[in-house]
């Protein structure tokens, strides 16, 4: 998020409530008025989208759609029912939400311009029924006479009618921002940047997902509404394709993902087809050339620009956090005490890929309070293993038992809801997200406010905020980190991306934590750091089970090695077993013993951070 967002405060909502109720009173004429209030009603729709574009990275091009279904619904109610304002409001809402709902399905299964497409067909679709339900909505002619809006039964003038929409802008701005600065505005975030660690952290995707289309939907639902109070009339034409392309344009221009982004987009899209009106036949030249060398010079949009502008000479300016006492873990999460028990159990576990069988019937069962190796020359299938076990992949056949529960079949984010944490083989950080952030939103499952304490900032949702951010901030500490708590994850080193990705995983109070090579790539002073690290977490109580190709830290650290070799399980026992094994030896050595070659210690592939099958 970024940090001039946060800085917003009462005296800003206070400003923007005084220009609101200044305007009537300072604009020009009837038409100046008009044109601002047309320029909040875009910014309703340009907010709402950014919610679906900014954060979670899902493009959509069919809110123009959605802006005809607030407004047909708003005039139909007018006209047939008389209907005033507010119930309008809020049915156009809830039509365009539930439409909203119906738009997120597509994400299970498609994303980028697939996704795109389907958006495209569904505004189509809209307009082609606009079109041709002749006695709902008056197909090419459309709905006119469309009465005053009415509040409380009072009539609205246009200055009056001017105030509420400036109203609805304002609160849609302060539903954008406190969104953005929550878990559910994380959780989005980490979504669009690695999904496979969003839903290893807890997080359901499909779910995030459906929040942003639907809160993007309402948006372009009350936008819609707005618009058919102001222009008393409303056809298919007014709701096309190429309008669903300038509500994008706007969030774009404007920097999708900042609070102000949106706004300025809108105000810019709004008054500068005014402005180019003197080009005469040039307007459309002129037009695309000056959006171009904006996104051209600014690539960020323009409020993205001036943010990452201020957010670098702030982070220069930015001292140290001052490091203090390293805090216990069992201070910061939830820690059970081993009982000795299976704590995971897998039996007969298959996974392949078309005819490559990269697990095969592997049994294996991993002790709570364990150290439990998993190692085998690259290729082995010790990452699929992994994956499998952690619902990344479902087994082809088999059965997986976790602390009791039968979870062969249930996805990742499910696991981590039960406690099953994990890291990857190549990191998947957040890398556009802070480094505190990154650990922030391994909470989310943790939080009790829900999504209207969040958006209204009740004393819930600030209790929550408070302490989780306290939580990740001992954490961090608790791996070394605290220093670096404001610093983008990509601009870490690699050894302390590493140490983050294990905090993270430390926030879901895990009762098993996969560590997937975690000692690749890193120096000889930061294995020695994660070997006591692992043995801390281990005293602490969490089972760990572990793949590495530093076979040394394996053997030095584990209580029990497990060892594959083209997907199936050579070997299981003692670290001192498993090294005298015949068929451990011939699959990484030949004929050597693993006292023999040069450098056996260390393995093939040792360091490497490649994946494999």
């Amino acid at each position: 998020m970024s940090r001039i967002a946060r800085h917003f405060n009462p005296a800003f909502v206070v400003a923007a409530a005084i220009l609101i109720l200044a305007l009537p009173h300072i604009a020009a004429n009837e038409y100046e008025l008009r044109l601002i209030t047309l320029l909040l009603i875009y910014a309703i729709i340009a907010l709402g989208l950014n919610v679906l574009v900014g954060l979670t990275g899902l493009v959509s091009l069919g809110q123009a759609g959605l802006y005809a279904i607030g407004a047909y619904t708003a005039a139909i109610l007018a006209t047939r029912l008389g209907v005033g304002l507010v119930p309008g409001l809020i049915l156009g809402m809830a039509f365009a939400g539930a439409f909203g709902v119906l738009l997120a399905y597509p994400t299970v299964r498609v994303r980028g311009v697939y996704l795109a497409v389907v958006t495209i067909a569904f505004g189509i679709i809209v307009e082609n029924v606009a079109i041709e339900w002749d006695s709902l909505t008056g197909s090419w002619v459309g709905i006119s006479n469309v009465p005053a809006p009415t509040l409380l039964g009072l009539p609205l003038d246009t200055n009056a009618y001017f105030i509420v929409v400036g109203a609805s802008a304002l609160i849609a701005f302060l539903v954008n921002l406190n969104l953005m600065n929550s878990r559910f505005g994380r959780a989005m975030r980490a979504t669009a940047q690695s999904e496979i660690a969003a839903r290893s952290l807890g997080i359901n995707v499909v779910a995030i997902r459906t929040l942003a289309f639907v809160v993007s939907a309402m948006a372009a639902g009350a936008a819609g509404v707005f618009y058919v109070y102001l222009n008393k009339y409303i056809s298919p034409d007014i709701f096309s394709f190429t309008d669903s392309i300038r509500f994008l344009l706007m969030v774009i221009l404007g920097g999708s993902g900042t609070a102000l982004g949106p706004v300025v987009g809108a105000s810019i899209m709004t008054y500068l087809p005014e402005y180019l009106q003197a080009f005469g036949p040039w307007q459309a030249f002129a037009y695309g050339l000056l959006l171009a060398a904006v996104m051209f010079f600014l690539p960020r949009g323009i409020v993205g620009s001036v943010e990452h502008f201020l957010s670098g000479r702030m982070a220069e300016a930015r001292p140290d956090t001052v490091r203090e006492e390293r805090p216990r873990l069992a201070d910061i999460v939830a820690v059970d005490p081993a009982d000795g028990s299976a704590c995971l159990d897998a039996r007969g576990v298959s996974v392949a890929f078309g005819g490559l069988v990269a697990v095969d019937k592997v049994d294996e069962t991993v002790d709570s309070g364990k150290i439990h190796a998993l190692i085998g020359p690259n290729g082995a299938g010790k990452s699929t293993f992994l994956n499998a076990i952690s619902g990344v992949y479902r087994a082809d056949s088999g059965s997986i038992t976790f602390l009791g529960r039968d979870t062969t079949r249930l996805n990742s984010h499910q696991l981590a809801r039960l406690g099953l944490a994990r890291t990857f083989q190549n990191t998947e950080l957040f890398s556009n997200m802070t480094v505190l952030e990154n650990v922030l939103v391994a909470f989310h499952k943790e939080y009790r406010s829900n999504i209207f304490s969040t958006i209204c900032r009740l004393p819930s949702f600030r209790r929550d905020e408070r302490h989780f951010r306290e939580a990740a901030i001992a954490l961090l500490g608790f791996v070394g980190l605290s220093a670096y708590a404001h610093e983008k994850a990509e601009n870490l080193a690699f050894g302390h991306q590493r140490q983050l990705e294990i905090a993270r995983a430390l926030a879901l109070s895990p009762k098993l934590l996969l560590l997937d090579e975690p000692a690749a790539g890193l120096t000889h002073a930061e294995i020695e750091q994660l070997i006591a690290l692992v043995r801390e977490l281990a005293a602490s109580g969490i089972t760990i089970l572990i793949v590495e190709h530093h076979v040394e830290l394996i053997m030095e650290i584990s209580d029990h090695v497990t060892v594959l070799d083209y997907g199936e399980l050579i070997a299981s026992g003692s670290a001192e077993e498993v090294q005298t094994d015949p068929k451990v030896i011939e699959a990484y050595f030949g004929s050597q013993s693993f006292g023999d070659g040069p450098e056996p210690a260390a393995g093939p592939g040792a360091g490497s951070a490649g994946g494999e099958a």
